[in-house]
């Protein structure tokens, strides 16, 4: 039968059992606390890293708006260069007698004052669609009194002038 031996081998045994069951349902809740833990740990980093972020791409988004605007009025003023080139290149063309190609230059002029839409750089779109009107419609006719025809193109050239040097 049972001897006191096998008895204090069952006993031994049982509370080895049970202090390693005990040892290791301790161990899996420690486990299982510490897994909780550091994925609280992990979510508040996420969560500090995603707003960093978030940040930088206002503050990128925010640059890219001021160099489009900006780049806008660089546009605009290209644009107003170019048509004050052409407006000095036709009156010369017209002084030369070229009145096919000075025709064209005050046509490319309207054109030019055309692309300027917006006020970006200061530029008054109003003032421009005036004049852009003015100047499309006027025409370089042959004649042998150029006076009246180089006034009208130097006066366009002054109201560009003007309005040039309003959006500085």
């Amino acid at each position: 039968m049972d001897t006191p031996t096998d008895t204090q081998t069952r006993s031994t045994h049982q509370v080895t059992t049970t202090t390693l069951l005990i040892t290791l349902g301790i161990a899996i809740v420690i486990g299982v606390a510490l897994y909780f833990v550091g994925l609280k740990q992990g979510q508040s980093e996420l969560a500090a890293q995603k707003t960093h972020y978030e940040q930088q791409v206002q503050a990128g988004k925010t640059a890219l708006d001021k160099s489009q605007a900006e780049l806008a009025g660089v546009r605009n003023h290209n644009h107003l260069m170019q048509a004050r080139v052409a407006l000095y290149r036709t009156a010369i063309d017209l002084d030369q007698r070229n009145f096919g190609i000075a025709n064209q230059r005050l046509h490319a002029v309207a054109e030019a004052l055309d692309q300027i839409k917006t006020a970006d750089g200061g530029i008054d779109p109003e003032k421009i669609a005036a004049l852009r009107k003015s100047i499309a419609a006027s025409n370089v006719n042959v004649a042998t009194n150029l006076q009246q025809q180089r006034a009208q193109i130097l006066d366009f050239a002054a109201r560009l002038d003007a309005i040039a040097a309003s959006a500085r």
